[in-house]
């Protein structure tokens, strides 16, 4: 059959593989469109995810088999509402549009014994990549933190709520 369309990036993967250990399947469809998914190529880790790959909170248009076209944000099944615009990749269109990049189409077997295809069109937007990629912090020199060659003994600290001008004013505003 060829090799699986798409990769996965490391966050995906995890998700997939915890779906596999932890969530019994629906279907032996699901499980083997699953199975597929993580048997696909994955990111090494901290390597950038390339432009028009579809990644969990990613906004995607996409076209199926029956010529339904519709655009919805990929989701975990935590955060899915019925009737919203998030599809969730515990269905079997969400799954099989995770790792997708613009213009791949995977097909799976339905549980009816028929077989369809979802073919990811447009990526919109993806969380990751508005990221800006961590930058090592390094000291600069005139931040540095600077001893003071007096001691504390020296110097008065009063405290930030304090209320009242004296020692008898008490410890907070009075009373009416």
């Amino acid at each position: 059959m060829g090799q699986n369309p798409g990769m996965l990036a490391m966050r995906d993967r995890y998700v997939l593989e915890k779906l596999l250990q932890d969530r019994p399947p629906a279907e032996k469809e699901w499980l083997a469109l699953l199975r597929r998914k993580l048997a696909t190529r994955c990111l090494p880790e901290g390597a950038p995810i390339p432009a028009g790959l579809a990644t969990i909170d990613s906004r995607v248009s996409f076209r199926v088999a029956n010529g339904f076209a519709g655009t919805r944000t990929l989701c975990l099944a935590g955060t899915y509402a019925p009737g919203s615009a998030f599809l969730p990749v515990t269905t079997l269109y969400g799954l099989a549009l995770l790792g997708l990049r613009e213009g791949e189409v995977m097909g799976f077997d339905r549980p009816d014994g028929g077989h369809d295809w979802i073919m990811l069109e447009r990526l919109h937007f993806r969380p990751a990549a508005t990221r800006e990629p961590a930058k090592k912090l390094r000291p600069s020199p005139a931040l540095a933190l600077r001893l003071a060659p007096t001691g504390l003994s020296e110097r008065v600290f009063s405290p930030a709520n304090q209320n009242g001008g004296g020692p008898d004013d008490g410890p907070g505003p009075g009373v009416a």
